[in-house]
Formats: C-alpha cells, sequence, structure tokens
C-alpha cells in the first residue's frame, strides 16, 4: 500500500527497521510521539507517515516482518 503516493512502504520500512536497530521497543513510543507531534502541528501527512512507521515496527519486534 502506498501512502496516498507520496511516502513509499519501502522508505517507510526501512526507516522503521533502523528505529528498531537503534533503539529496540522503544522504537514504538518514539514513532508514535513523532506522529503525535506531526498532528499536533498540522502535519496530517506526516503524522500519517510516522503512525503508520510505528505500525510497521511494531511487526518487525514481533517478528511478522
Amino acid at each position: 500500500m502506498e501512502d496516498e503516493g507520496f511516502v513509499d512502504d519501502e522508505f517507510i520500512e526501512a526507516t522503521a527497521r533502523d528505529c528498531v536497530a537503534r533503539h529496540g521497543a522503544e522504537s514504538v513510543i518514539i514513532l508514535r510521539k513523532r506522529a503525535e507531534i506531526a498532528e499536533v502541528t498540522g502535519d496530517s501527512l506526516s503524522a500519517h507517515a510516522w503512525d503508520h512507521m510505528a505500525e510497521v515496527a511494531e511487526d518487525i519486534l514481533f517478528g511478522l516482518l
């Protein structure tokens, strides 16, 4: 699934993997916080991308990816 043509899945997965490699289980919290900050500042596209990265990070951590 493409994120409305703006951010591709390969980028999302690569960024999530990098975050998991650097921060382990804390990566999901970090990515969700970034999504929250983006939403509060009115950047819904970035908020969606960060939230998607958090979901992918969860999948990575649970061995689903």
